[in-house]
């Protein structure tokens, strides 16, 4: 791959004088502007990953909150980073207004990361909103096959600021300011582990292919590594601590669990459907395709005298992007050739598809914007026809906006899964029942109890613990004890997604369980309460019912506060 790949016409305007508003202030502020409008609103603290991290980080800042849950209550690791800039917010702020907060900082790093980046490749704003509509429409997922999002999807989590983060040392390795590239990179690492380690492996592929002179400079090594390990620090004292921590021997392979019960819709690709293959397939074509249209424009190209450098620049830089997004894909192939042997999920559990699965999807978003750029937009009608699909996006978008802003007035709410009877029920528990105590309730719904109850559960089937194999194997223990004996092992096919399946097997034992079942639960995890649906009868003290939960406490239960 060479650096005249690819065509350069519509960077003509990058070298026009420009003030400091229109070149980085609107298109900045409008980008973020979307993208609340779009995302903002969407699932706060409901069925998304803010789930996981925002009450993990307000235990962090508060041990004793939660203090008894498997899940929020095990070591940050590679989320620290994260936590200790969102946790006090939490505390002192709440979790809607962290989730917003959050949102909005996400949308706007993602903003100035992917402007800085489209600049280097001489993309118009018109034509990165252009690329940005394409890349969140056209695929609501957003990732190929893997389930990999990088923004608005699952709300506000570490990756999104790792992702920002690559995009800068992208822009710093295009200018070849190598040692800048690998702060950026170690910084992205910091905020998610896997996103930055996974891109360093790539990046590592793409030098080998295009820098190779770079990649056996011993001296810019011997500067690189200590760069490295200081952005990336609190990625790499998670690692370490990971690698030197003791592991105790089990029956169980919490690797096995992950990555074939709980997350084969992510990691293993033997269990996904045939037609997504298509779709990557349909990526390729389309990234190559345009690649191949932007060569032969380039070719006919007329360039003055001022304008060539430039030009060459952006071509080359045009060309490294594409050879990035295709070196994304070695660790996704390592990861499809390794699947069949990999029988306990010790390498597919660390997810070796996520940086693939996304780049390549937002790779095709930008080269294809670019070709339409190059044949439709580069004359005054196709400027204008850009500026009505910006206007039209936003005229779509914001009655969806306001019909989310009014539905938080409910908060909690329908939008996270909560409806009257359980916010009533959660209400109920957090003014009565003493703080500290465990409350058992379905291992598989109301995945929420926990925040919005502020007491700890047993355990749930989404939130399984990954500091340790023991965690591993007592979250294994007590998913089994609330299904009533059911052996989840038993339902582990590397050929298929079982999650959903194990689910309703958990959902249905769970709400079967008669009263020795529940008593004997009660002893042996010290819990004087049971949640149940409204229909589950149990010869147990009820303390609280409505229209669709019931509250049991254990016979020699003394609620003396309620």
């Amino acid at each position: 791959m060479t650096a005249s790949v690819f065509g350069v016409n519509s960077v003509i305007f990058l070298n026009q004088k420009q003030s400091t508003l229109q070149s980085w202030v609107l298109p900045i502020a409008i980008i973020t502007l979307f993208l609340c409008i779009k995302f903002l609103f969407i699932r706060n603290m409901g069925g998304v990953n803010e789930l996981h991290h925002l009450p993990l980080s307000r235990h962090l800042m508060d041990p004793g909150w939660l203090d008894k849950d498997i899940y929020y209550s095990e070591p940050p690791g590679y989320r620290l980073l994260f936590q200790l800039l969102f946790g006090p917010l939490t505390v002192s702020l709440g979790f809607l207004a962290t989730s917003i907060i959050g949102r909005i900082l996400g949308y706007l790093a993602i903003a100035v990361s992917l402007w800085i980046l489209a600049r280097s490749l001489g993309m118009r704003f018109l034509t990165l909103f252009l690329a940005l509509c394409l890349f969140v429409y056209v695929n609501k997922h957003q990732g190929m096959m893997a389930g990999e999002w990088l923004v608005g999807v699952g709300g506000i989590e570490p990756k999104i600021f790792a992702y920002s983060a690559i995009f800068i040392a992208l822009t710093a390795l295009f200018k070849e300011h190598y040692l800048w590239m690998v702060a950026w990179l170690g910084l992205a690492t910091s905020f998610h582990a896997l996103v930055g380690g996974w891109t360093a492996i790539s990046l590592l592929v793409w030098l080998f292919w295009r820098r190779r002179n770079i990649l056996f400079d011993g001296r810019r090594w011997l500067a690189a590594i200590p760069i490295y390990a200081v952005t990336g620090v609190f990625a790499v004292t998670a690692v370490l601590t990971q690698l030197l921590s003791p592991v105790e021997e089990s029956d169980i392979s919490p690797s096995s669990i992950y990555s074939f019960l709980r997350n084969p819709h992510h990691v293993n690709p033997l269990s996904w459907h045939w037609d997504v293959w298509l779709g990557l397939l349909a990526y390729l074509v389309i990234l190559v395709g345009c690649a191949f249209y932007l060569r032969q424009a380039d070719k006919h190209e007329q360039k003055n005298n001022q304008q060539i450098t430039r030009n060459q620049q952006i071509t080359r830089n045009r060309a490294d992007f594409l050879c990035f997004v295709l070196c994304t894909l070695v660790p996704f192939g390592a990861g499809v050739i390794l699947a069949p042997f990999d029988t306990n999920g010790q390498l597919l559990q660390y997810y070796p598809f996520r940086v693939g699965d996304v780049m390549v999807p937002l790779g095709a978003a930008f080269f294809l914007a670019m070709a339409l750029d190059q044949w439709l937009f580069r004359h005054r009608m196709g400027a204008i026809a850009l500026s009505l699909i910006v206007l039209i996006t936003f005229g779509l978008e914001l009655p969806n906006f306001h019909q989310k802003v009014l539905a938080l007035q409910d908060f909690p709410g329908q939008e996270q899964g909560v409806s009257p009877e359980l916010k009533a029920t959660a209400n109920w528990i957090k003014q009565h029942v003493p703080d500290g105590e465990l409350i058992i309730s379905s291992p598989v719904d109301i995945d929420v109890l926990a925040w919005i109850s502020e007491h700890s559960t047993i355990a749930k089937f989404r939130f399984v613990p990954s500091a340790s194999s023991a965690d591993v194997s007592a979250w294994y223990e007590r998913i089994t004890d609330l299904g009533g004996g059911v052996d989840i092992l038993n339902y582990v096919d590397r050929r298929v997604d079982n999650s959903r399946p194990v689910q309703q097997r958990l959902r249905e034992a769970y709400n079967g369980l008669n009263t020795d079942q529940m008593s004997h639960l009660m002893d042996k995890y010290r819990s004087r309460y049971v949640l149940t649906n409204a229909s589950q009868q149990l010869e147990l003290p009820v303390l609280y019912e409505n229209g669709g939960y019931r509250l049991y406490g254990h016979p020699g239960n003394l609620l003396n506060d309620s």
